[in-house]
This record gives C-alpha cells, structure tokens and sequence, in this order.
C-alpha cells in the first residue's frame, strides 16, 4: 500500500500538477557566477571548467587542498574555519562569507558537472538545471541512473509546489542576495535539499527548472551507489522537521516505498506457499501489477530521457529488477540504519569517462535541450499558482 500510495501520489504530480509555466530568460551570462565544489579532483575540475560558456561573470573553486585550475579562481578552505555547517555545506558557507561575488547569480556545480549549454535566467530566487549521469564503471549503476531519472522527471512540477520535494546541488544557481539571506550554516549532510526547504520558508520565494540537462558521473560501482542513496535518504529525514505536517508526511511516505522496494521479492512468497489463502487474489494480483508496470514504465521514461541507444533499453530491462533492488538498497539502508556522515562518491577525469557524450559535450558543446509537457496549486495547498 506504500509503494502503491507513493506511485498515485507521483502520476498526480506528472499528469495533473504538471509543469509550470515557462519563464523568460532575464539574466544572461556575465550575471552569473559559477562555483565548483571539490576536495582536491584537480583533473576532474578541470575538464568541468573547460566546459563552462564563455562570458560567464566569474567562475571560482572552492576547495580542501590546494589545486591548479586554468580558468578559475581558487579558493582553499582553511582549516580552522569553524561553523555550523559540516564538510561541503561548511565549504560553500566558507565561500560565502569570504569569496563574495558580485553577480546576480551564483551557480554551484559539483566538480564532475560537465555543461553542455546554459540558458539565460529567469528572474526567480532558484534556478534548478536538470542532470544525466553518464557511465564511468558498473553497467547496473548506470542502469540504476537511467531509472533514477525517469521517476525524477517530476522535478518540472516543483515551481509549483510551496515547498520543491528535493534538490540537486549538481546544477543548482541561487541569487546571491537569498543565499545571504538563507545561508547554509547548519548541519546536515544534503545540503542542497536542506537549503531549499529552509529558503522556501518564505512563501514569496519562486524558482524555475530549466530543460538543459548538466552530465554527472554515475557512481562507479554498486557500493558507492548504495552509499550515495543512504546519505541522500538520511539526510531528507534527518531534515525532514524542516516541512510543514503535509508535505513531512509525503517526503517520508515516499523515501519509505523507495527503500521497501528491497522487499518486493517477498511479493512472490504468497504466490509458492499455502499462505496465499489469507490474501485477497485480487487485491496481490492488483499489487504486484501496479508496481511491475511503474517500474518498467520509468524505466522506459528514463531511457527516452536520456535519448539513449536502444540496446542500453534491452540491457535496463532484462536487468530492471535486479536494478531496482539495488537501487532500493541505499535508501532501505537509510531506514534501518540512518547516517549522519558524508562518504564522497569517487569521481574519474572526463577523458576517462566511458560515455564518449561526455568528450562530446566539451568538444563540441551540444546543446542538449528538449521541450517539456505543461500542467497547478502552502500548507496551505500542496501546490501554489505561477
């Protein structure tokens, strides 16, 4: 019934909340300033910088250790700096105190994001740019992104939610005067999802999610995968308190029918013992349906998404629910088990990237655009009018 009230909840969104409305582009390069954030990926670094548009008002990194980055200013940490915040969250406080910009825009970008192309800004207080992990190991892993970002999707309904359900700091631009404003002086190990249910707070604030689609790294392999989800689904409750009643109630429904998932096999057992007589024959053949059909469906999703070959397709679904289960593993970890600490995900330079989309968009700089479908509505209504 979770993971059946969840899959409702998401079709809603897609197919009656649906996309808000386009905003025009009012802020064009130079008031933007980008902020890479690493440990110490010097080569990493650099092929996400040598990707970046021309014009652009400034471009900084912020790091651990001392680097060398062409086109960049670059910014060390310092060790005695103290603050609430904790690990990446302490740096971008660190960077926000001490390497002030002047432009309209900061745009953090994680060191692995490559940037195809960037769009003017709309006058908004977020903008939210759009991701498409590509391969740099495990085949499942990448597997797992494709149908990642098939239920993610979702993300073009969230200028019309009071509250976005989540954020990706990949690609993630806030107005310099709101991120004063907000900060990002507390601990917690999602950052980015944490400062923008807290700048959302206000019931004035706008944002926008735009159609281009940034390149990250998939994980490299199924462990860093697991580890990934576990922070991502312990630090979504961890921060949960943040949420008026209704939308703390959905978040945690829906990062609960993510990790049961991992159970799903366990959907067969009334099916091969004598215990399928206290169930309803209706009711399992109804539950198993819908959640065999969802998966395969953003699955499916997914593989449009990313516009990919079809034979990756055959591959997603020939393994798609082994896929799922190891998907699921973080999250169902986050559950049992919550952590309250930050495990990098191994990153490789983008020359060594396997997915040759990756060289593609620095050499070439293809745009990589679509146009999406439209859909409206604190606690307070779950959705609010553009």
């Amino acid at each position: 019934m979770i993971f059946f009230a969840a899959t409702a909840i998401w079709i809603i969104e897609v197919l009656v909340v649906g996309q808000a409305r386009k905003r025009p582009g009012e802020y064009d390069h130079s008031e933007i300033h980008a902020r890479v954030l690493t440990i110490d990926a010097q080569d990493v670094v650099q092929g996400t910088v040598d990707s970046l548009p021309d014009g652009l008002g400034g471009v900084q990194v912020i790091a651990e250790r001392e680097i060398d980055v062409d086109g960049a200013t670059v910014h060390v940490v310092p060790e005695e700096f103290t603050c609430e915040a904790r690990r990446k969250a302490r740096a971008v406080e660190w960077a926000r105190r001490n390497a002030p910009v002047d432009e309209e825009f900061v745009l953090y970008l994680d060191e692995d994001t490559i940037v195809p192309s960037l769009p003017p800004f709309p006058d908004v207080d977020v903008v939210q740019l759009m991701e498409r992990p590509v391969r740099t190991g495990s085949w499942l892993c990448y597997f797992a992104e494709i149908f990642r970002m098939g239920f993610q999707i979702e993300q073009r309904t969230f200028p019309r939610f009071c509250y976005p359900l989540y954020a990706w700091g990949g690609g993630f631009a806030v107005k310099a005067n709101v991120e004063n404003e907000v900060t990002w002086d507390v601990p917690t190990v999602t950052e980015d999802t944490n400062f923008i249910w807290r700048a959302f707070a206000d019931p004035d604030r706008e944002m926008a999610v735009l159609p281009v689609k940034l390149l990250n790294q998939a994980p490299p392999s199924i462990r860093a995968m697991i580890t990934q989800r576990r922070r991502w689904i312990s630090g979504a409750a961890l921060d949960s308190h943040l949420l008026p009643r209704r939308y703390r109630a959905l978040s945690l429904l829906r990062n609960a029918a993510w990790g049961l998932v991992v159970l799903s096999p366990l959907l067969l057992v009334p099916a091969v013992t004598p215990v399928s007589v206290v169930f309803l024959p209706g009711i399992y053949q109804l539950g198993i349906l819908v959640q065999v059909v969802c998966l395969f469906a953003w699955g499916f999703l997914g593989y449009w998404y990313y516009a990919e070959r079809f034979r990756v397709l055959l591959g997603l679904f020939l393994t798609l629910p082994v896929v799922a289960i190891l998907h699921a593993a973080g999250a169902f970890w986050a559950i049992v088990r919550p952590t309250s600490t930050f495990e990098v995900t191994p990153k490789v330079p983008p020359t060594s990237v396997t997915d040759e989309v990756v060289r593609d968009a620095i050499l070439d700089r293809g745009v990589d655009t679509d146009e999406q479908p439209r859909g409206e509505e604190r606690e307070e209504p779950m959705t609010k009018s553009q």
